[in-house]
């Protein structure tokens, strides 16, 4: 709960107020149409007190069951001020939030009425003051989103893999669609990675002519121990006697 709220900061200014000379079916009425179980009952501005919903329905009963048919038995002769109850705890606006909750604990109310200057000027009801020192924060809002808090660190590694596993298969895609010969040169290439080899393309390239080397041949696609350059080419012995 903030500790700085005050009243001021959360009651009503518009609050439901009644006098005591007014008609108690009229107030009555008025409770109903309103959907409150409360009126403050003022005096010329003072709060000095308490129409509750239960005291007037139990007075308008009580009339309406009297055998007597007087004028004083009728319900529509009651006055506020006729059935009202004590006022309403008072505070300050300028009291905190904190003390609003104590009087309503303390006097078993649900409502304060703010009083500045001897006149009532806002209503708190128990329900405001429960919205107003709700936490701001939920618990556990520090570490929101870090996932190494769950105990399970991220691993940027894989997604970084397997992005640049997508480009070389790219590339390889690229080098195919231009050259048939390069297209069987790269699945060759990609056979001997998933086996565990160099590939043999590179060191064909960079051996000298004629020196035996691991590889596939450019002619039949086999792979042999003993890959050499003939013409230009990477073949088997076979190939090469052709």
């Amino acid at each position: 709960m903030r500790t700085d709220t005050t009243v001021r900061d959360v009651m009503h200014r518009e609050f439901l107020g009644v006098s005591e000379s007014d008609s108690l079916p009229e107030a009555a009425e008025l409770l109903v149409d309103e959907e409150t179980n409360c009126l403050v009952v003022v005096r010329g501005g003072e709060p000095v007190g308490r129409l509750e919903s239960r005291d007037a329905l139990d007075a308008l009963l009580s009339a309406t069951g009297v055998s007597d048919e007087s004028a004083a038995a009728s319900p529509e002769h009651l006055t506020v001020g006729d059935v009202m109850g004590p006022p309403l705890p008072a505070v300050s606006p300028d009291d905190s939030l904190a003390a609003v909750e104590e009087r309503l604990v303390s006097e078993g109310a649900d409502r304060v009425v703010a009083v500045d200057d001897g006149e009532a000027v806002g209503v708190v009801t128990d329900g405001d003051a429960l919205a107003a020192g709700a936490p701001r924060t939920g618990a556990g809002a520090e570490g929101f989103g870090d996932e190494s808090a769950a105990g399970t660190p991220r691993s940027e590694g894989a997604v970084l893999s397997t992005a640049a596993a997508a480009d070389s298969d790219a590339e390889r895609g690229a080098e195919a669609t231009m050259d048939p010969e390069a297209a069987e040169r790269a699945a060759a290439a990609s056979r001997d990675e998933a086996a565990g080899t160099d590939g043999g393309a590179d060191s064909v390239a960079g051996a000298p002519s004629g020196t035996p080397t691991q590889g596939v041949c450019e002619n039949c696609g086999a792979l042999v121990p003993d890959l050499v350059t003939a013409n230009g080419q990477a073949v088997c012995p076979n190939c090469r006697e052709i």
